[in-house]
């Protein structure tokens, strides 16, 4: 049996540092910035777009990963006899699944899985993935195992404006949340592979985004315990720290802190904050 590696997208949002730890291989998805084509986390940075947005108001493009790309991404680790799970940013948000499905079907020992999801709905899988790897698991195993779980990865976040998402064009439901209201914040979350306006919170950014946190749990039964994974594009350290306790104190043993990507950047804005698990 092969070697397996585990493969994401970077709307995975991992550290590199996570990323190291566990294995993981991340290709970069691709921004494109002051009209050149930039890769998310290598060479530009979600704050450096909030600065460019504040300044220009403009919101950049993105561009999906290319077939050729994967096909050499791959490649590298076919070469040296592994066999790949591909964790891929929603389908029907971004072509990169088709492209990285095209790649595939190319080679052998290739397992592409659309995730239907973004930040957490692709780490959590990871990480997943990685202690089947370490416990032997084939390739195959590991997909069939992590397609399952595809429909059980929960993943919204409270945002500080729906501005970003709203110009997006990603979500069906920012337009009908209406103009920007003061005071007034949208949860956003994955419903179908789609970012949907579930809730709107009332309030000051904090009080909202610690309801939010507090909230989470209570909307889901058969909650996975093991792993939770907070993500933020610009919420002050006190407040992370108050929520990775209360995660931490409802039961989960491992709470992973992490700053948005470029890509959930360009949907979210600054101050967004992320809660993500599996659950029933």
């Amino acid at each position: 049996m092969n070697k397996v590696v585990i493969t994401v997208d970077s709307a995975a949002d991992i550290s590199s540092e996570f990323a190291e730890k566990h294995g993981i291989k991340v290709v970069p998805m691709c921004v494109v910035f002051k009209g050149k084509p930039m890769q998310d986390g290598v060479n530009i940075t979600a704050s450096e777009i909030f600065d460019y947005v504040e300044k220009t108001d403009e919101i950049p493009k993105t561009t999906a990963v290319p077939p050729g790309e994967y096909f050499d991404f791959f490649s590298n680790y076919v070469k040296e006899g592994f066999d790949v799970v591909h964790l891929s940013f929603c389908s029907e948000l971004s072509s990169t699944f088709r492209n990285a499905r095209i790649a595939s079907s190319r080679m052998r020992g290739v397992y592409t899985l659309d995730t239907r999801s973004l930040g957490g709905g692709l780490s959590l899988l990871a990480l997943k993935g990685c202690e089947m790897r370490d416990s032997g698991n084939s390739a195959e195993e590991i997909y069939s195992a992590l397609s399952a779980l595809v429909p059980k990865t929960r993943v919204s976040y409270v945002l500080d404006s729906i501005d970003f998402l709203r110009r997006s064009g990603r979500c069906s439901s920012a337009a009908a949340f209406g103009a920007n209201i003061f005071s007034v914040k949208p949860c956003a979350a994955m419903v179908d592979g789609k970012i949907e306006v579930i809730k709107k919170y009332r309030g000051k950014s904090k009080a909202v985004r610690l309801q939010y946190a507090s909230e989470q749990l209570g909307n889901y039964e058969n909650i996975d315990f093991s792993a939770a994974f907070i993500y933020h594009s610009g919420v002050p350290e006190n407040e992370l720290k108050t929520i990775e306790e209360m995660l931490k104190v409802s039961g989960f043993r491992q709470v992973i802190t992490a700053f948005t990507g470029c890509m959930i950047s360009l949907h979210s804005g600054r101050s967004a904050l992320g809660i993500h698990f599996i659950a029933e």
